[in-house]
């Protein structure tokens, strides 16, 4: 009789090995899982039993090549020709009131900020103010030590840009709102850890979203760190991305993942909000860039200050601070770990608020975006 065969505790699945055949570098694959590097044992028996070993994990990879796909697509067939359309060109006065570009890209590090628009807003070719004889300009010690300026970008750039973050958070968006019709327990915190780490409750649509929202973020980090212009809070903006992140692997990898679910939502909910509103504004619609200006800056405040804290992080503290975790390293639990991003993300929001209400303050100061900066001498 021949022994029955052997399989290797992480393999619990008849579909845990079909990316054996379908991985492009299969031998490779075959080393680094098959035996060739021992992976610490929560990668291969993860407390998450509803994973399937590797498959969910390498699933995280194929979504981020297909959002490169996607984005190439979408930038070259869709969002390119759109700009062409409703935003002017480079050489052309731009439409878009500089006091709503400095309220609005004032908050985001996905777009520079307003002086090549108001170079375009200007009558006349500007003089240096520090300017000696014809074509010579005096340069301090203090201007020659200073860091090069950013990289400017035109508007029909920042406006693909923005229409790219759109679709994506918009997609994250529309899963969410999604399991909020089909399941009963992202709206309520308590149902969050309400016979956590039973099998069989991870749905596919949980993993579904898992698997974009992850993937979205890896590669918008990615975007973001080589490949976008960079603002003042690129550091800020990276580290936030980073700590997210690491919050869905620790709670996608361990039966965290309806909390997770929940960060997500409430994390996805005003950024299309505020892509779309710096689409309108690179398309000269400042009233409808200032309404919905407006509008992400209530959701994200409600959402990111209010809700966040009060019902996600206290949900920890509230029902399952006391039950027992499993270990990182160290000494340092799951929960832990959780909690210290957790509140490291609300830290970053405080941050991005207080942003948010100084350029709106100076909107307000400034009898706000129907008032034309470009009129003024």
């Amino acid at each position: 009789m021949q022994p029955p065969p052997q399989h290797h505790p992480a393999h619990n699945s008849p579909a845990a090995s079909s990316y054996h055949h379908l991985f492009p570098f299969s031998a490779a694959y075959n080393v680094a899982w098959g035996g060739g590097y021992e992976w610490p044992q929560w990668v291969r028996e993860p407390g998450n039993k509803d994973l399937i070993v590797p498959d969910d994990l390498v699933d995280m990879v194929w979504f981020t090549l297909a959002w490169a796909v996607v984005h190439f697509l979408f930038v070259r067939f869709l969002l390119k020709p759109l700009s062409r359309v409703l935003v002017e060109n480079a050489t052309s006065p731009s439409k878009a009131d500089p006091t709503s570009v400095d309220a609005i890209e004032g908050i985001s590090s996905s777009t520079t900020s307003a002086p090549r628009i108001r170079q375009r807003t200007s009558k006349g070719p500007q003089t240096p103010s520090n300017s000696v004889g014809s074509g010579q300009t005096r340069t301090s010690p203090s201007q020659s030590n200073r860091k090069p300026p950013r990289v400017q970008v035109d508007d029909r750039h920042k406006f693909v840009l923005s229409g790219w973050k759109f679709i994506t958070y918009s997609v994250s968006t529309v899963i969410g709102l999604y399991i909020i019709y089909a399941e009963d327990w992202l709206l309520t915190p308590r149902l969050y850890w309400e016979n956590w780490g039973t099998p069989g409750m991870m749905t596919l649509l949980d993993k579904l979203y898992y698997k974009v929202g992850f993937s979205s973020y890896l590669y918008g980090s990615i975007s973001i760190i080589f490949f976008e212009p960079k603002q003042k809070d690129f550091a800020v903006m990276v580290s936030h991305h980073l700590v997210t992140l690491v919050l869905i692997f620790l709670s996608y990898m361990w039966p965290y993942y309806r909390i997770g679910c929940g960060i997500l939502f409430l994390h996805d909910l005003s950024d299309p909000i505020m892509e779309l509103a710096k689409m309108a504004l690179y398309a000269g619609k400042t009233r409808l860039a200032d309404a919905l200006f407006a509008t992400f800056a209530v959701t994200f405040i409600v959402t990111r200050n209010w809700i966040f804290p009060a019902y996600v992080i206290r949900s920890v503290f509230q029902y399952a601070y006391d039950a027992p975790h499993p270990i990182l390293f160290a000494g340092i639990s799951v929960r832990d770990a959780a909690v210290f991003c957790l509140c490291l993300l609300e830290v970053f929001h405080l941050y991005w608020s207080s942003l948010i209400l100084k350029m709106a303050k100076n909107a307000v100061m400034n009898k706000g975006v129907s008032d034309d900066a470009r009129n003024e001498e």
